[in-house]
């Protein structure tokens, strides 16, 4: 009989330990960044309940948190017992304050939990300090004095020495972070992790080689190591050694096959090298699997603005705000709908999206052009004038374009109170946005001299402002489009108003009794179109 209690003892015993070991394994692999992983670990040892139920789901939420998902991380934080006063509890209690927003009830539940440790546990600290800074940093500073204060405690935790150092090079203290890193490669000159941080503060530098060294080194160390190849892979990319980048993020999502998340990151990858066209070979592939994974949409919807195939990327867009949680949106996905609405003619959804993307995204000027386009395109010309002269007062390098629009919406304007015949007030309103068109257009004809749009738009500008060819204000904008037009391969484009510039300068020279200068002018007015009846009336002046 005793001897059947020792063994049921000592199978207690044996599976208390294997239930810890998934534990501290499921932690290990979120220290090392494995999130994947560690999250596969934790929810089976969660499920076989012989581990800490309370802590298990702790840090389960933590590596849920770390793969950006914090609805499930609050699922996990709430299992039955985090109400309790343990260590653990505490902990996820003020994990959750954080989540929903309570800085000072979760100040109040991180200071319990270090006082339950009676102040003496460098993993509590460490895990307030994780708290306050990843995977976003919500107060930098209270991270980094639990991190110090772990650190002054434990100096050998390894892990802390890291985050610390983390902390130290997102605070600006380069130097410090290095000695951390450099802290924990020598307490453990075999942890990965360490020469991995050290790459990444390198690259951050800018100092490419040292970067690569030091990451080449983490993955002798441990070659099937995912993470130590995603960092080289950006190395290589940063340093525009793009065949090393490819061949690393491959090795990467080999590494991950399992993981749907390494293969979109490739899809990342390819985007940034405009290889568009192999974006949306690969994700068509990827979305059969997994159809409402939103990075993979994301990534369809873009690539398929970039190669002009419209409709494609409204659907995919469609597809993608439907599966998109809101606190996933990126401002470059309002930015890409904006503009894939607006190429779509679908004039509601892309005033939507031009709102809001440019109010999270005001810098940024290509954007601000497409709106202007769109203010014009709808014929909301005031909206326009005031888009376009933002892009060109507050951006360098407008376009030809943003100053043709400009001074076309302004000529559109003119137009609407030039309409209002016996009105002495929009006469004047109108010559104030004739006047205002020949002056942006006159930057046109300055910067583009050799584009006849350019001079084109100049003289009708100037036709208006001189009606009875009074000044003949127009002329020199006339004469200099048809050289340039005349000088060119392209006037079949410029008929109409080839025509128009013919038939100008022949009634300008008939007004000054110059038949034989005129006559030249309306005959060519003649050749392009002999039943125009402006220039069957000008040859009877002839």
């Amino acid at each position: 009989m005793k001897s059947i209690k020792i063994a049921a003892a000592m199978l207690l015993l044996s599976s208390q330990v294997f239930a810890q070991s998934a534990l501290d394994e499921g932690k290990k692999q979120l220290e090392k960044e494995n999130f994947a992983t560690a999250k596969n670990v934790l929810r089976k040892a969660l499920a076989d309940g012989t581990t800490d139920r309370v802590q298990t789901a702790y840090y389960l939420g933590n590596t849920y948190l770390k793969m950006d998902d914090p609805d499930s991380a609050k699922i996990c934080y709430r299992v039955p017992g985090f109400e309790n006063k343990t260590i653990y509890g505490l902990l996820a209690n003020g994990r959750l304050s954080l989540l929903n927003g309570d800085k000072a009830k979760a100040k109040q539940y991180f200071e319990q939990a270090v006082v339950t440790s009676k102040f003496k546990s460098a993993d509590v600290l460490n895990q307030v300090g994780d708290a306050w800074y990843k995977p976003n940093i919500i107060d930098l500073q209270e991270a980094i004095k639990n991190f110090e204060d772990a650190f002054k405690i434990d100096p050998k935790n390894t892990n802390n020495a890291l985050e610390l150092g983390d902390a130290y090079l997102d605070n600006n203290e380069g130097g410090k972070a290095m000695s951390k890193y450099e802290s924990a490669a020598e307490v453990n000159p075999k942890l990965t992790m360490a020469f991995i941080k050290i790459g990444r503060l390198n690259t951050r530098a800018r100092t490419y080689d040292d970067a690569i060294n030091a990451l080449q080194k983490a993955i002798a160390l441990e070659p099937d190591y995912p993470v130590a190849h995603y960092d080289l892979f950006e190395t290589y990319f940063l340093a525009k050694k793009y065949d090393l980048a490819k061949a690393e993020i491959k090795k990467y999502i080999e590494l991950n096959k399992d993981d749907a998340e390494a293969k979109t990151k490739f899809l990342s990858f390819l985007f940034a090298s405009k290889e568009y066209d192999q974006v949306v070979s690969e994700g068509m592939k990827m979305l059969d699997a997994d159809p409402t994974n939103m990075v993979i949409l994301r990534a369809l919807f873009y690539s398929n603005y970039e190669l002009k195939h419209y409709k494609e990327a409204g659907d995919y867009m469609q597809r993608f705000w439907v599966a998109a949680p809101v606190s996933r949106v990126r401002p470059m996905d309002y930015v890409y709908s904006a503009k894939v609405a607006n190429k779509n003619n679908d004039t509601t959804a892309a005033l939507k999206y031009f709102n809001t993307a440019l109010s999270v995204d005001s810098n940024n000027a290509e954007l601000l052009s497409d709106y202007a386009q769109l203010m014009y395109t709808t014929k909301r010309y005031p909206d326009a004038v005031a888009a376009y002269t933002k892009r060109i007062a507050n951006f360098p390098s407008p376009t030809f374009y943003d100053y043709y629009w400009l001074g076309r919406a302004n000529y559109n304007i003119a137009l609407g109170w030039n309409s209002k015949k016996d009105d002495k007030a929009a006469k004047d309103s109108a010559a104030k946005y004739f006047q205002a068109a020949d002056t942006v257009f006159s930057n046109l004809t300055t910067k583009y001299a050799t584009v006849p749009d350019s001079w084109q738009w100049r003289a009708k500008a100037n036709s208006y402002l001189d009606p009875e060819m009074k000044t003949a204000a127009s002329k020199p904008y006339y004469e200099q489009f048809i050289k340039v037009v005349e000088a060119g391969t392209d006037q079949a484009r410029y008929k109409n108003f080839l025509i128009e510039s013919y038939q100008y300068l022949g009634a300008y020279y008939l007004n000054k009794n110059d038949k034989a200068t005129a006559g030249p002018f309306i005959n060519k007015a003649k050749d392009l179109d002999p039943n125009n009846e402006l220039t069957k009336e000008l040859l009877k002046n002839l």
